[in-house]
């Protein structure tokens, strides 16, 4: 009787180590890939390819992008763990040239990050006050924040945190005359989108997002319909109501999913 005792004891004994060693291997970083891209009524946006407004109206883009800065993730206990401290900008102007690549996105990685569950991504979307508070000067050219990314505008002491620019059909007849420009930036338009979401990160292992961004959703009004470009068809002032449109609507334009 002892004797089976104390086998089972030891069984016991062998059975935890073996799941303290378990949990300690995969106890350590993995990475996270977040693809960014930026569609249009659900479908891929190319640049300079005519897209569906209000009415008879078409546009079509030349510009789109947005600095990213922020990014973090929150675990199940609610703590935030930084994804990254640094500043990207995502560029769909250079990337979206036609549909597959539209489709394909822009992949931004960040690595070391704590292997646990998460329940939530927070993006910022422009700047803080701290980091809007620097010049091209503080960084090197080619960073997104440096002289190379021609983004700082000296009269507002502020960068441009997001671009929507292109040419407008006023009368659908396939005349695209009147162009639009809606450069948004300052400190009080920067935001911060949070989004829900189940993940595990894993040792060792990549997890891939997807962040959808569908533009025409930042031209929505609050009270319905969407942005009159006629009416006003450029923003450059960080107090334009036009500003506060877009910045606001960040929030309900991205989603995820994996």
């Amino acid at each position: 009787m002892k004797k089976g005792l104390f086998w089972a004891v030891a069984m016991l004994l062998l059975a935890g180590l073996s799941a303290c060693e378990k949990k300690k291997d995969t106890d350590g970083p993995g990475t996270v890939d977040i693809v960014f891209r930026a569609l249009w009524e659900g479908q891929p946006l190319v640049m300079n390819a005519p897209v569906d407004y209000e009415g008879a109206m078409d546009l079509k883009f030349a510009e789109m992008d947005f600095l990213l800065s922020n990014a973090r993730l929150v675990a199940t206990d609610g703590t935030e763990v930084p994804l990254s401290d640094g500043v990207a900008l995502v560029h769909f102007t250079s990337v979206n040239t036609d549909a597959a690549a539209a489709e394909q996105g822009i992949t931004i990685r960040f690595e070391d990050i704590p292997s646990g569950d998460y329940t939530g991504l927070i993006l910022g979307i422009g700047l803080d006050a701290a980091t809007n508070a620097t010049t091209p000067q503080d960084y090197p050219s080619l960073h997104p924040l440096g002289v190379a990314g021609n983004r700082y505008w000296d009269a507002w002491d502020s960068y441009i945190f997001s671009k929507l620019q292109g040419l407008s059909d006023p009368q659908g007849d396939g005349v695209y005359e009147l162009p639009f420009a809606y450069h948004a930036g300052g400190t009080p338009l920067y935001r911060e989108v949070t989004l829900p979401l189940a993940m595990e990160v894993e040792k060792g292992a990549t997890k891939r997002l997807t962040a959808d961004l569908q533009v025409k959703a930042l031209l929505k009004l609050e009270g319905g319909g969407y942005w009159d470009i006629v009416a006003q068809s450029s923003a450059h002032n960080p107090d334009n109501p036009a500003m506060l449109v877009i910045m606001n609507n960040y929030a309900s334009a991205l989603t995820i999913h994996d």
